[in-house]
Protein backbone atom coordinates (compact mmCIF):
# COMPACT_ATOMS: atom_id res chain seq x y z
CA UNK A 1 0.00 0.00 0.00
CA UNK A 2 1.27 3.59 -0.59
CA UNK A 3 2.15 5.83 2.44
CA UNK A 4 -1.04 8.32 3.36
CA UNK A 5 -0.40 11.56 1.47
CA UNK A 6 -2.85 14.16 2.53
CA UNK A 7 -2.05 17.87 3.40
CA UNK A 8 -3.09 17.17 7.49
CA UNK A 9 0.30 15.88 8.87
CA UNK A 10 -1.99 14.41 11.70
CA UNK A 11 -4.61 12.99 9.43
CA UNK A 12 -1.27 11.46 8.18
CA UNK A 13 -0.46 9.73 11.00
CA UNK A 14 -3.82 8.68 12.09
CA UNK A 15 -4.15 6.98 8.70
CA UNK A 16 -0.47 4.98 9.01
CA UNK A 17 -1.96 4.26 12.29
CA UNK A 18 -4.69 2.56 11.06
CA UNK A 19 -2.70 1.29 8.01
CA UNK A 20 -0.48 -0.43 10.25
CA UNK A 21 -3.00 -2.45 12.13
CA UNK A 22 -4.49 -3.56 9.34
CA UNK A 23 -5.32 -6.93 8.00
CA UNK A 24 -2.38 -6.08 4.84
CA UNK A 25 -0.09 -4.24 7.49
CA UNK A 26 2.71 -4.64 9.82
CA UNK A 27 2.92 -8.34 11.77
CA UNK A 28 4.13 -6.67 14.88
CA UNK A 29 1.39 -3.79 15.40
CA UNK A 30 -0.86 -6.31 14.69
CA UNK A 31 -0.09 -8.10 17.65
CA UNK A 32 -0.14 -5.39 19.85
CA UNK A 33 -2.28 -4.58 23.12
CA UNK A 34 -2.54 -1.50 25.91
CA UNK A 35 -0.68 -3.72 28.02
CA UNK A 36 2.12 -4.86 25.64
CA UNK A 37 3.06 -1.33 24.92
CA UNK A 38 3.77 -0.02 27.91
CA UNK A 39 6.84 -0.06 27.91
CA UNK A 40 6.93 1.57 24.78
CA UNK A 41 4.97 4.43 26.08
CA UNK A 42 7.10 4.61 28.93
CA UNK A 43 10.12 4.28 27.59
CA UNK A 44 9.40 7.44 24.70
CA UNK A 45 8.43 9.99 27.13
CA UNK A 46 11.40 9.03 29.27
CA UNK A 47 13.11 10.24 26.35
CA UNK A 48 11.26 12.89 25.47
CA UNK A 49 12.12 13.99 29.33
CA UNK A 50 15.97 12.95 28.45
CA UNK A 51 16.13 15.92 25.42
CA UNK A 52 14.53 18.42 27.36
CA UNK A 53 16.64 18.35 30.30
CA UNK A 54 19.68 18.49 27.95
CA UNK A 55 18.21 20.99 25.60
CA UNK A 56 18.15 19.45 22.83
CA UNK A 57 15.85 20.88 20.39
CA UNK A 58 16.41 18.60 17.37
CA UNK A 59 15.93 15.32 19.20
CA UNK A 60 13.16 16.94 20.92
CA UNK A 61 10.96 17.37 18.00
CA UNK A 62 11.78 13.81 17.16
CA UNK A 63 10.67 12.58 20.82
CA UNK A 64 7.70 14.34 20.59
CA UNK A 65 6.68 12.64 17.55
CA UNK A 66 7.75 9.22 18.85
CA UNK A 67 5.52 10.28 21.95
CA UNK A 68 2.35 11.42 19.60
CA UNK A 69 2.33 8.20 17.99
CA UNK A 70 1.95 6.23 21.09
CA UNK A 71 -0.93 8.23 21.44
CA UNK A 72 -2.58 8.12 18.01
CA UNK A 73 -1.20 3.91 18.63
CA UNK A 74 -3.30 3.38 21.78
CA UNK A 75 -6.32 5.62 20.26
CA UNK A 76 -6.15 3.19 17.16
CA UNK A 77 -6.69 0.16 19.47
CA UNK A 78 -9.77 1.73 21.47
CA UNK A 79 -11.54 2.64 17.84
CA UNK A 80 -10.84 -0.69 17.40
CA UNK A 81 -12.78 -2.01 19.92
CA UNK A 82 -15.60 0.56 19.90
CA UNK A 83 -14.35 2.28 22.91
CA UNK A 84 -13.55 5.62 21.52
CA UNK A 85 -11.45 7.60 18.81
CA UNK A 86 -8.52 10.03 18.84
CA UNK A 87 -10.84 12.92 18.19
CA UNK A 88 -12.79 11.99 20.98
CA UNK A 89 -9.35 12.32 23.49
CA UNK A 90 -8.68 15.65 21.76
CA UNK A 91 -12.05 16.96 22.36
CA UNK A 92 -12.07 15.68 25.76
CA UNK A 93 -8.49 17.32 26.84
CA UNK A 94 -10.08 20.93 24.68
CA UNK A 95 -12.81 20.96 26.56
CA UNK A 96 -11.28 19.47 30.05
CA UNK A 97 -8.71 22.62 29.87
CA UNK A 98 -11.15 24.82 29.14
CA UNK A 99 -13.12 24.02 32.11
CA UNK A 100 -9.97 23.87 34.12
CA UNK A 101 -8.93 27.35 33.02
CA UNK A 102 -11.54 29.90 34.11
CA UNK A 103 -8.97 32.46 35.12
CA UNK A 104 -7.62 32.41 31.26
CA UNK A 105 -11.71 31.67 29.44
CA UNK A 106 -14.23 33.36 32.50
CA UNK A 107 -13.76 35.36 35.53
CA UNK A 108 -9.78 36.29 35.67
CA UNK A 109 -10.16 37.82 39.03
CA UNK A 110 -9.14 36.20 41.97
CA UNK A 111 -6.13 34.35 40.39
CA UNK A 112 -2.73 35.91 41.10
CA UNK A 113 0.01 33.07 41.90
CA UNK A 114 0.46 29.48 40.25
CA UNK A 115 0.18 27.98 44.03
CA UNK A 116 -3.69 29.07 43.59
CA UNK A 117 -4.20 27.82 40.29
CA UNK A 118 -2.89 24.40 41.42
CA UNK A 119 -5.91 24.58 44.31
CA UNK A 120 -8.50 25.54 42.14
CA UNK A 121 -7.41 22.85 39.64
CA UNK A 122 -8.01 20.49 42.51
CA UNK A 123 -11.22 22.11 43.32
CA UNK A 124 -12.51 21.52 39.71
CA UNK A 125 -11.36 18.20 39.12
CA UNK A 126 -13.24 17.12 42.04
CA UNK A 127 -16.39 19.00 40.33
CA UNK A 128 -16.22 16.94 37.36
CA UNK A 129 -15.97 13.83 39.10
CA UNK A 130 -19.17 14.67 40.83
CA UNK A 131 -21.39 15.81 37.69
CA UNK A 132 -19.89 12.79 35.86
CA UNK A 133 -21.36 10.28 38.79
CA UNK A 134 -18.06 9.31 38.96
CA UNK A 135 -17.67 6.55 41.83
CA UNK A 136 -16.61 9.10 45.25
CA UNK A 137 -17.25 6.19 47.35
CA UNK A 138 -13.33 6.57 48.52
CA UNK A 139 -13.48 10.06 50.33
CA UNK A 140 -9.81 10.60 50.51
CA UNK A 141 -7.81 13.43 49.76
CA UNK A 142 -5.40 10.49 48.43
CA UNK A 143 -7.76 8.57 45.72
CA UNK A 144 -7.38 9.35 42.32
CA UNK A 145 -3.44 9.38 42.36
CA UNK A 146 -1.88 6.51 40.51
CA UNK A 147 -0.50 3.56 42.20
CA UNK A 148 1.58 3.49 38.80
CA UNK A 149 3.19 5.99 39.40
CA UNK A 150 6.79 5.94 40.20
CA UNK A 151 7.29 5.81 43.56
CA UNK A 152 9.33 8.92 43.88
CA UNK A 153 6.81 10.74 42.19
CA UNK A 154 3.77 9.46 43.83
CA UNK A 155 5.46 10.01 47.49
CA UNK A 156 5.89 13.81 46.20
CA UNK A 157 1.64 13.97 45.14
CA UNK A 158 0.83 12.08 48.46
CA UNK A 159 2.71 14.44 50.66
CA UNK A 160 1.59 17.83 48.41
CA UNK A 161 -1.88 16.33 49.06
CA UNK A 162 -1.80 15.97 52.11
CA UNK A 163 0.05 19.18 52.79
CA UNK A 164 -2.57 21.14 51.36
CA UNK A 165 -4.87 20.16 53.55
CA UNK A 166 -3.10 21.48 56.73
CA UNK A 167 -1.35 18.31 57.51
CA UNK A 168 2.50 18.96 57.52
CA UNK A 169 5.60 20.56 59.36
CA UNK A 170 5.38 24.22 59.77
CA UNK A 171 9.04 24.86 59.35
CA UNK A 172 11.84 22.87 57.15
CA UNK A 173 13.70 22.21 60.87
CA UNK A 174 10.56 20.45 61.68
CA UNK A 175 11.24 18.05 58.46
CA UNK A 176 14.97 17.79 59.27
CA UNK A 177 14.49 16.81 63.17
CA UNK A 178 12.09 14.31 61.67
CA UNK A 179 14.85 13.07 59.19
CA UNK A 180 17.68 12.65 62.00
CA UNK A 181 15.45 10.84 63.91
CA UNK A 182 14.35 8.24 61.29
CA UNK A 183 18.16 7.70 60.82
CA UNK A 184 18.67 7.00 64.40
CA UNK A 185 15.84 4.70 64.21
CA UNK A 186 17.56 2.55 60.88
CA UNK A 187 20.89 2.54 62.79
CA UNK A 188 18.80 0.73 65.44
CA UNK A 189 17.15 -1.93 63.09
CA UNK A 190 21.04 -1.88 61.59
CA UNK A 191 22.70 -2.88 64.70
CA UNK A 192 20.38 -5.53 65.15
CA UNK A 193 21.84 -7.40 62.05
CA UNK A 194 24.91 -7.63 62.66
CA UNK A 195 28.20 -5.26 61.78
CA UNK A 196 28.30 -2.62 59.77
CA UNK A 197 31.42 -3.02 59.14
CA UNK A 198 29.99 -6.22 56.73
CA UNK A 199 30.26 -5.84 52.80
CA UNK A 200 26.81 -6.77 52.62
CA UNK A 201 23.79 -7.32 54.88
CA UNK A 202 20.82 -9.83 54.74
CA UNK A 203 17.25 -8.49 53.96
CA UNK A 204 15.32 -7.64 56.74
CA UNK A 205 11.98 -6.15 56.57
CA UNK A 206 12.57 -3.77 59.27
CA UNK A 207 15.71 -2.38 57.62
CA UNK A 208 13.57 -2.31 54.52
CA UNK A 209 10.54 -0.70 56.72
CA UNK A 210 12.91 2.29 58.09
CA UNK A 211 15.14 2.84 55.02
CA UNK A 212 11.45 3.74 53.32
CA UNK A 213 10.56 5.98 55.87
CA UNK A 214 13.78 8.09 55.13
CA UNK A 215 12.99 7.96 51.54
CA UNK A 216 9.66 9.18 51.72
CA UNK A 217 11.08 11.74 54.40
CA UNK A 218 13.94 13.32 51.61
CA UNK A 219 10.94 13.17 49.21
CA UNK A 220 8.77 15.56 51.68
CA UNK A 221 12.52 17.27 52.27
CA UNK A 222 13.04 18.31 49.12
CA UNK A 223 9.30 19.57 48.88
CA UNK A 224 10.30 21.91 51.57
CA UNK A 225 13.26 23.14 49.76
CA UNK A 226 11.37 23.88 46.58
CA UNK A 227 13.29 21.25 44.85
CA UNK A 228 11.66 18.30 42.64
CA UNK A 229 12.79 15.45 43.91
CA UNK A 230 12.86 13.47 40.54
CA UNK A 231 14.45 16.00 39.14
CA UNK A 232 17.14 16.46 41.82
CA UNK A 233 17.91 12.37 42.06
CA UNK A 234 18.49 12.37 38.07
CA UNK A 235 21.09 15.33 38.38
CA UNK A 236 23.06 13.57 41.09
CA UNK A 237 22.51 10.25 38.60
CA UNK A 238 23.85 12.65 35.52
CA UNK A 239 26.92 14.03 38.01
CA UNK A 240 27.91 10.88 39.41
CA UNK A 241 28.02 9.08 35.87
CA UNK A 242 29.81 12.40 34.44
CA UNK A 243 32.68 11.74 37.29
CA UNK A 244 32.92 8.20 36.90
CA UNK A 245 33.72 8.36 32.87
CA UNK A 246 36.09 10.71 33.69
CA UNK A 247 37.66 8.29 36.62
CA UNK A 248 37.19 5.39 33.37
CA UNK A 249 39.67 7.82 31.23
CA UNK A 250 42.28 8.03 34.11
CA UNK A 251 42.46 4.56 34.97
CA UNK A 252 42.40 3.49 31.25
CA UNK A 253 45.63 5.72 30.74
CA UNK A 254 47.03 3.76 33.81
CA UNK A 255 46.89 0.71 30.90
CA UNK A 256 45.57 -1.18 33.55
CA UNK A 257 41.82 -1.76 34.67
CA UNK A 258 39.38 -0.90 37.54
CA UNK A 259 40.00 -4.14 39.11
CA UNK A 260 43.82 -3.83 39.42
CA UNK A 261 43.40 -0.84 41.28
CA UNK A 262 42.82 -0.44 45.06
CA UNK A 263 39.95 1.79 46.71
CA UNK A 264 42.64 4.21 47.64
CA UNK A 265 43.89 5.27 44.32
CA UNK A 266 40.44 4.97 42.81
CA UNK A 267 39.22 7.13 45.22
CA UNK A 268 42.15 9.55 43.99
CA UNK A 269 40.69 9.51 40.61
CA UNK A 270 37.91 9.90 41.47
CA UNK A 271 38.87 13.44 42.80
CA UNK A 272 40.73 14.05 39.84
CA UNK A 273 37.71 13.30 37.97
CA UNK A 274 35.94 15.90 40.63
CA UNK A 275 38.57 18.51 39.94
CA UNK A 276 38.53 18.32 36.05
CA UNK A 277 34.78 18.85 36.31
CA UNK A 278 34.89 21.87 38.38
CA UNK A 279 36.92 23.42 36.05
CA UNK A 280 35.20 22.82 33.05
Amino acid sequence: MNPPNSDSPIQNLLKLTSDLRSPEGCPWDKEQTHTSVIPHLLEETYEVVDTIERGDDAHLREELGDLLFQITFHSQLAMERGAFSFDDVAKDVFQKLVYRHPHVYGNKEGIGSGEEVLTQWDLLKQKEKENKGIDSSDRSILAGIPKALPAIQRSEKIQSKVTKHGFDWPTVSGVFQKFQEEIGELDVELQKQGSLQSKKLNYDPNIEDELGDLFFLLVNLSRKLSIDPETCLRRANEKFESRFRLLEGLVEQTGKTLKDHSLEELDRFWDQAKLQLRNI
